[in-house]
């Protein structure tokens, strides 16, 4: 059965629509719907209008069954479990037998290196990042994936890291053949290992056995930027009518508390998970960057609605 939803100091409940609550648990919609009409997977409250809500405890128990189903568990036997019961499920996961690897590979250079190469595992091969993002929710967990791309841009190095984070792998190995080195160490810095080409075979084989190097600094903690608005004043705008098209404090301020609601995942991430630290040390100065820029348009929105009776300051 679902959990309850909790509510913030103020005594409001903070909830999300399908959408954002399908991001955030890193989910399509069309499986949030499927889970929850099919299976009863959460049973979210509609709004007047019709539009259901989710609470942050339905997107954290759609993240454990996600990552069950990533394990091979079937959602039907995972579907009605309480949540106590989904953590120790998935506590005691049995890891795939050692030297036995799981292998995605986006890119037929990569492929053609590695080709019978893998005696217990076959390899997913896909031609490209396009074709791997489109057929990733269907892949499962994997251990190893290996990019190997003509050019290397940022907003590709973006598209490695949602993989990564999707697909749950512990080892991601990008080799490109031109690309702009501040994209290279961001990747780095993130616990990627990359490489220029060309490489051969073995060597790529080598990458895939020894895995990433970790970081021993793992528990250096990061400053976020100073929050313009405390959990209260949120959810007071989020809860305020707007006389602005697109109902805009309503939705920034939903935006800036899912930014918020991040900053202290990857905060704790960044202090508890030494295999993650580089990654969500760097997610939240970004989140955290991301999250002073909305707050600034928050900022005007109350400014121009003369709503400064919602906020303390």
């Amino acid at each position: 059965m679902a959990a309850k939803s909790s509510t913030h100091e103020s005594g409001a409940e903070f909830r999300l629509r399908s959408g954002a609550a399908s991001r955030l648990a890193g989910i399509s919609a069309s499986t949030l719907r499927i889970w929850e009409h099919r299976y009863g997977v959460v049973l979210p409250p509609k709004s007047a209008t019709g539009h259901r809500s989710y609470s942050m405890q339905d997107i954290e128990r759609l993240r454990i069954i996600k990552r069950l189903t990533s394990q091979g568990h079937s959602i039907s036997t995972v579907a009605h479990l309480d949540v106590d019961a989904l953590t120790t499920l998935s506590s005691n996961s049995h890891a795939r037998p050692l030297g036995v690897q799981k292998v995605l590979v986006v890119g037929n250079v990569a492929a053609r290196k590695l080709e019978g190469r893998f005696k217990l595992e076959p390899m997913l091969v896909f031609d490209d990042l396009d074709h791997a993002e489109l057929q990733a929710e269907g892949v499962g967990q994997v251990d190893v994936i290996v990019v190997y791309l003509r050019t290397l841009h940022a907003h590709l190095a973006a598209r490695i890291l949602w993989l990564r984070n999707s697909l749950s792998a512990s080892n991601v190995i990008v080799v490109y053949s031109f690309g702009a080195e501040p994209v290279s160490d961001s990747l780095l810095a993130a616990g990627i290992t990359v490489r220029r080409a060309p490489l051969s075979g073995n060597e790529l084989l080598s990458l895939i056995f020894t895995g990433p190097k970790t970081n021993e600094n793992f528990n250096v903690h990061t400053q976020s930027n100073i929050r313009r608005f405390s959990d209260a004043d949120l959810i007071a705008l989020a809860e305020t009518p707007s006389l602005v098209t697109c109902e805009c404090p309503r939705h920034l301020s939903e935006i800036v508390l899912l930014l918020v609601e991040f900053e202290t995942y990857s905060n704790e991430c960044a202090s508890q998970n030494k295999k993650d630290a580089l990654l969500h040390r760097n997610l939240l100065e970004l989140t955290s960057q991301a999250r002073s820029i909305m707050e600034k348009a928050l900022d005007q929105v109350v400014s121009e609605e003369n709503l400064y009776h919602l906020v303390s300051r």
